[in-house]
């Protein structure tokens, strides 16, 4: 029972730390990119619209294609990519391979255009997007690391939970040229195969959050579900209490056994407390 009891004593004087989460959110330079209400980015021509959002852990890239017009569109995943720090990596997650021209889409309606090799069949990682309608994927997630952050450089600040409570959290505001994440997305369609489009976007991080002290669900105003935030989650490290815990149950036989012995007393080590 003293085992017990010693164990017990333990996990109330050293509790399990929680998770550290960074809690994101994104903007975005481009004049041509709406921020609508929801958060998500949203990009629009007469033809399309492309909508990405970033909601939910890690930071998934959700791409949402609407094709607005009365003809199939396509959306080749392979010839579309993400550059983090001037590393690309496809869509359709293979090394990627921009031998030709294309149509691009600049923020003042330009286009400059050249030409690919024509398909004759429907090739491996490209979607069909039949008229009047959608399709949206999530083919990559950001995942970032912001531990490599000094703690020095947040400062104090407070979010609220769903309880109305103000919750002390740690802070980071940026522009795009001092953000630790800035990121470009290329976005290739074609409703012609010869005539390829590409929709370029960008994004930067705007805003960190750091905290133990309110979990996502615990967010107030559905922060957790809008398109330009998302988080990180830091599991907490309980080696050392787990490793505690550990001596003081063998140590607890030792207890046990001197307290049906003879002795009448027992010296307890303080590195057990």
């Amino acid at each position: 029972m003293k085992q017990i009891f010693c164990i017990l004593v333990i996990a109330m004087l050293f509790p399990a730390c929680s998770s550290t989460f960074f809690y994101s959110t994104l903007n975005t330079p481009n004049e041509y990119v709406e921020k609508v209400d929801n958060g998500d980015f949203l990009l629009e021509t007469d033809s399309l619209w492309i909508a990405y959002c970033f909601k939910g852990g890690g930071g998934p890239v959700q791409i949402t294609v609407f094709n607005k017009s009365d003809k199939p569109l396509y959306v080749d995943w392979k010839r579309s990519a993400l550059i983090i720090d001037n590393v690309a990596m496809t869509y359709a997650g293979e090394k990627i391979d921009y031998s030709g021209d294309w149509d691009t889409f600049y923020s003042n309606q330009t286009y400059s255009w050249g030409g690919f090799d024509s398909q004759a069949v429907l090739p491996k990682g490209v979607s069909f997007v039949p008229p009047q309608t959608m399709i949206s994927e999530t083919p990559l997630s950001l995942n970032p690391n912001f531990e490599h952050i000094n703690n020095k450089s947040y400062r104090d600040s407070r979010i609220g939970n769903t309880q109305n409570i103000a919750v002390k959290v740690k802070r980071l505001d940026f522009e795009q040229g001092n953000s630790p994440l800035a990121f470009k997305s290329y976005l290739t369609v074609y409703f012609q195969s010869d005539r390829p489009l590409v929709y370029e976007q960008d994004f930067y991080l705007e805003t960190l959050l750091k905290t133990n002290a309110i979990k996502p669900l615990e967010l107030a105003g559905g922060m957790a579900e809008r398109g330009d935030f998302f988080y990180v989650e830091k599991p907490a490290n309980n080696t050392a209490l787990y490793t505690t815990l550990g001596i003081v149950a063998g140590a607890g036989l030792i207890v046990v056994g001197v307290a049906y012995g003879d002795t009448d007393t027992v010296d307890y080590d303080d590195d057990y407390w």
